[in-house]
């Protein structure tokens, strides 16, 4: 049986602080972008996938890294999303 790999979503307020808080998730560890959105009203976000660890710390360096030039609204890790999710982000 395969594990299904965890996913995380960073949103803040400006692409700015976003593009600075994909980059920190991305770097700290092993985890794929696996795409960003404009939500509207200037706030966007990015979505990572990975192992429930590395996608927990890869949300935690980003919104420290956010943080200290925006506003973060929300992060949210699901450690085992069902199938269905796939079709939001990759229908």
């Amino acid at each position: 049986m395969s594990t299904k790999n965890a996913i995380g979503i960073l949103e803040t307020k400006g692409f700015a602080c976003l593009v600075l808080a994909a980059d920190a998730a991305i770097k700290s560890a092993n985890v794929d972008l696996v795409e960003w959105r404009q939500v509207g009203s200037g706030y966007v976000s990015f979505v990572i996938e990975g192992d429930v660890a590395a996608v927990r710390s890869s949300i935690e360096a980003g919104a420290e890294a956010a943080s200290k030039v925006g506003e973060v609204i929300s992060q949210l890790i699901i450690p085992r999303p069902v199938d269905e999710i796939d079709v939001i982000f990759k229908g």
